[in-house]
């Protein structure tokens, strides 16, 4: 992955952050971190990835809907960055933070239990 594909990333994960914290409307969709974009190697294509805090249910659900959504979000992500071509977006829920916390819990647990 080169610079400006590092860049470009960067940047859609900020944009795309804050046109889902203000400007999505929905109230089904919970609260959505973006954890990290991946964009083609032409830069056409972003997938976005992100996490909740309610569970693999709730993460399912709101990849359903930000994907629902993604031509307004993309819509505004073409109005506020000035890229030659906007990436089409997929989003992706990553349960990653999910497990980890479920992994500290359980160590946390067994910790609990030498003592």
């Amino acid at each position: 992955m080169d610079l400006k594909q590092k860049r470009t990333n960067s940047l859609i994960m900020e944009t795309v952050s804050e046109i889902i914290e203000r400007d999505l409307k929905d109230p089904r969709i919970g609260f959505v971190t973006v954890t990290s974009v991946k964009t083609s190697s032409d830069l056409k294509y972003a997938t976005v990835y992100f996490t909740v805090h309610d569970g693999e249910n709730e993460g399912k659900k709101n990849s359903e809907l930000l994907n629902h959504a993604r031509g307004f979000i993309q819509h505004k992500l073409s109005d506020l960055l000035r890229l030659k071509y906007t990436p089409k977006l997929h989003f992706e829920f990553n349960p990653f933070i999910e497990r980890l916390e479920r992994i500290e819990k359980l160590i946390k647990e067994e910790n609990g239990k030498e003592n």
